[in-house]
């Protein structure tokens, strides 16, 4: 049986939470418990696939994905600084300091804000890339709302680690072409970058999620300003070794742009944490690979 035939998804809405609006949707039935998703940098909720998130609602879940604060048709932070990517990436080497206009920390409470807003004391929280330092920080700073964690892609901010290629680190600092037909090739070449070349890059689903984004709002000094977060949040190391929380850590073994030692390094950070890495997978999130992570998640959650 398809789930998609079974589990219909609810059209986006909008919650207040933490002095921000976040748009947000859900799939699969609400009686279930609940598992939230969390998206990465620059990335809107649209990039977790429909069709991934009805995998994981006929698992049992009821599945919230969401756009974070400064993309997608959530809340662009109008005061604080609005940096170019290149400005931030470059900080390093030029000496500029560029003040952050909110954390991860915040981001955190964000998220914990949605949750209390559709009425759940806790969930089950998935995070990807960026989305991964969020959920580490709200598992830290807001224990009560994770059921479980799963973190996939992502780090503990521990600037001693692996970095970037430079070919991936190339696509943080591309520029946004402002109309939608460059967009929607540039995102297309921006991700067959970050997937790797050791499993297939779907370029035609790529392009689709590219024009939808386009058409929700695209806010560049927004993905700055989250790149600016991340940088400003530190090392959580230390502050990961705290955590009394199931964990699962998901990693591809051909990430260019987080290098699969920040997923070890996170599975070590977390006391009893399990490691579930994915051969030949970048930075991306390839179809082929759906069954095996959703049914890591669900195993997890359960």
């Amino acid at each position: 049986m398809n789930p998609s035939d079974v589990f219909v998804h609810t059209g986006t809405t909008k919650a207040r939470a933490n002095g921000v609006e976040l748009c947000y949707q859900t799939f699969g039935d609400p009686a279930n418990p609940p598992l939230l998703l969390i998206m990465g940098l620059a990335a809107q909720m649209v990039v977790w696939d429909e069709d991934f998130c009805e995998l994981l609602a006929s698992r049992g879940y009821h599945v919230i994905r969401f756009d974070n604060r400064d993309v997608g048709e959530s809340t662009w932070v109008k005061d604080g600084p609005a940096p170019t990517m290149s400005e931030v990436l470059m900080m390093p080497y030029t000496g500029k300091n560029i003040p952050a206009a909110y954390t991860l920390r915040d981001m955190a409470g964000d998220t914990a804000g949605l949750l209390e807003a559709l009425g759940y004391d806790s969930a089950h929280v998935v995070g990807l890339s960026m989305g991964g330092m969020i959920a580490q920080e709200l598992a830290v700073h807001f224990p009560e709302r994770v059921r479980t964690l799963t973190s996939i892609m992502s780090s503990t901010g521990d600037p001693s680690l692996p970095q970037a290629t430079p070919a991936a680190l190339a696509v943080l600092s591309r520029d946004v072409p402002p109309d939608k037909d460059g967009y929607v090739a540039s995102y297309v070449r921006s991700w067959a970058v970050l997937n790797g070349d050791l499993l297939p890059f779907n370029a035609e689903r790529t392009a689709r999620t590219a024009s939808t984004s386009f058409d929700r709002g695209i806010n560049p000094a927004g993905v700055a300003r989250q790149m600016l977060a991340i940088i400003s949040s530190g090392n959580r190391t230390g502050a990961l070794g705290s955590l009394d929380v199931p964990t699962l850590v998901i990693h591809g073994t051909n990430d260019p742009l987080v290098p699969v030692e920040a997923g070890h390094a996170t599975a070590r950070a977390v006391p009893g944490a399990k490691l579930d890495l994915v051969e030949g997978m970048g930075h991306t999130l390839p179809r082929q690979t759906w069954p095996q992570i959703a049914d890591a998640i669900a195993a997890h959650a359960r």
